[in-house]
């Protein structure tokens, strides 16, 4: 899972380096030959299982600038899939890099479209690959990760030629804003190291004079040339460059280099193309140039691996719940054994306290029933406090209302008739134990002054019936006798012109008041 399989094809080898948490632990070199097919073909017989990522630095390469209309997601991949296939028909591995948009109103998209024209040297690897299903993540340009290596080291420029000394030739790359447009990869012959500077000087200005013609660059572009190389005289080259063709030019220290990566320095001199394998290794890959079928045993071995993980997460999580369930559990059956030797402490004390009372005639039984019925007639106790306080308010307000008899009965018959023989004081029906108790009051009274006004009479004795019933502690209240007989069978008596009759008589009334109950707590 930490390690990982990094290639560097070129036309005449392939470089294979394994690299485990990061840093590199071996080497292999393979010729681009039967013998070299064959004992790669036994490497990978070894090492299958290892995630791969393939880096090529190819001889025929072809880069192509496409403005397309902006899009997003999947019709994006959609629009680049067939755009791809419309350029480069019978190319298998191709991809497309974005740049930017454009700053016209349609804002459009521009990519770099890249592709290996010629796959005859790199197919041998492949069919290797494919024979002993290695999952392979990628296809990857070197340009393109060189790319990336620039940016990480920082270099800003608009225009940058980037002139590298591999082990495969010298590997000039233009690239504007950061971005590549264009690379080409020139042979060195074996007499050219013994000059190796002029070579440099050379090969510099017919890239220039290349972007001239093909108008990536004016004739006053600031160019900034940055060299590569693991010759000793790196700084002699950068000043030859500089003062012969009057371009800014700055060397990459490959010695300060490899030591920052952790790469042995004589070996990078050597392959200096593992400062490339040593970018995927970390993680800093550009657009894959693989097709599906390529990276397919890939995509299985890494939804393969995911299932393992989210299984061994479940597990693991699962685990977790249970110890944390059993740690509960015990927690649980600690505190159940505190709590039943709680318990008999407590029914001991109670034994020992139980034994020391002294003996009663009275079953336990009775007591209780006792404390109950004690209970209820304190909740039903109660006064005519209550009655009187809510005639007094009604009364003051009405001076003409004279009280003669006020019979006060506490009972849950709400219907209780008045008996007129009945003593005046408080009584109390009997009642079940529980029942709610009422407090009835049968009022006799008459109208003082009364002239012979029975209409009078009869609307005072209304209005104070209604008065009583606006008191919210009034249930209700019922008129039992008018001041005269509105009966229609009746007869009336007396003479209305006698004015000493009509001074002796007396507008005499009843009324019955039921107060709400009483709520306590």
């Amino acid at each position: 899972m930490f390690e990982r399989l990094i290639l560097c094809a070129t036309h005449d080898r392939l470089i294979a380096g394994r690299w485990r948490f990061g840093r590199l632990r071996g080497i292999e070199i393979f010729d681009n030959q039967p013998q070299g097919h064959l004992e790669f073909t036994e490497f990978l017989m070894q090492h299958h299982y290892i995630p791969t990522y393939l880096m090529v630095d190819a001889l025929e390469e072809d880069f192509h600038l496409e403005v397309l209309p902006h899009t997003s997601g999947r019709s994006r991949k959609e629009l680049l899939q067939r755009k791809l296939n419309q350029v480069y028909r019978n190319t298998t591995l191709k991809a497309a890099q974005f740049l930017n948009r454009e700053r016209d109103k349609r804002r459009d998209d521009r990519f770099l479209f890249v592709a290996l024209n010629n796959t005859d040297s790199l197919q041998p690897w492949l069919d290797a690959l494919v024979a002993q299903q290695v999952p392979l993540a990628g296809v990857y340009s070197l340009p393109m990760v060189s790319q990336l290596l620039l940016s990480k080291l920082k270099f800003k420029a608009n225009d940058i030629l980037l002139s590298e000394q591999l082990s495969s030739g010298l590997r000039q790359s233009y690239l504007h804003q950061g971005r590549l447009r264009i690379s080409r990869l020139v042979q060195i012959p074996p007499e050219a190291y013994q000059k190796i500077s002029y070579f440099h000087l050379v090969e510099t200005d017919k890239a220039r004079l290349y972007l001239l013609s093909q108008r990536l660059i004016a004739r006053d572009t600031a160019l900034r040339v940055v060299v590569l190389t693991p010759a000793q005289d790196a700084e002699q080259i950068s000043r030859n460059i500089q003062q012969e063709q009057g371009l800014q030019c700055e060397p990459i220290h490959l010695v300060q280099l490899a030591k920052n990566q952790g790469l042995p320095l004589e070996l990078v001199r050597q392959w200096p193309e593992l400062v490339h394998m040593q970018m995927l290794a970390r993680g800093h890959r550009p657009d894959n140039l693989a097709p599906e079928p390529l990276v397919k045993t890939y995509r299985m071995e890494l939804l393969r691996k995911g299932l393992v993980l989210s299984a061994l997460i479940v597990a693991v999580l699962g685990l977790l719940i249970t110890l944390l369930y059993l740690a509960q559990s015990l927690d649980e059956v600690q505190q159940l054994h505190e709590r039943a030797i709680e318990t008999r402490q407590q029914e001991q004390r109670y034994n020992e306290i139980a034994n020391n009372f002294p003996a009663t005639p009275i079953q336990g039984m009775d007591l209780s029933v006792a404390a109950n019925v004690h209970d209820a007639i304190i909740r039903q106790e109660a006064s005519p406090a209550r009655m009187l306080l809510v005639l007094s308010q009604v009364m003051d307000q009405m001076s003409n209302i004279q009280l003669n008899r006020l019979r006060w009965v506490m009972s849950d018959d709400i219907g209780i008739k008045d008996e007129d023989n009945a003593n005046t004081a408080t009584s109390t029906t009997p009642a079940n134990v529980g029942a709610v108790l009422y407090q009835i009051g049968f009022m006799s009274g008459e109208i003082r002054g009364f002239n012979g006004d029975y209409r009078a009479a009869l609307d005072m004795v209304n209005h104070f019936a209604e008065t009583l019933k606006s008191n919210v502690a009034i249930q209700e209240v019922s008129v039992v006798q008018q001041p005269v007989n509105v009966s229609s069978y009746s007869s009336l008596q007396g003479s209305t012109s006698d004015e000493r009759t009509a001074q002796n008589e007396k507008a005499v009334f009843k009324l019955k008041l039921v107060l709400k109950p009483e709520v306590r707590p």
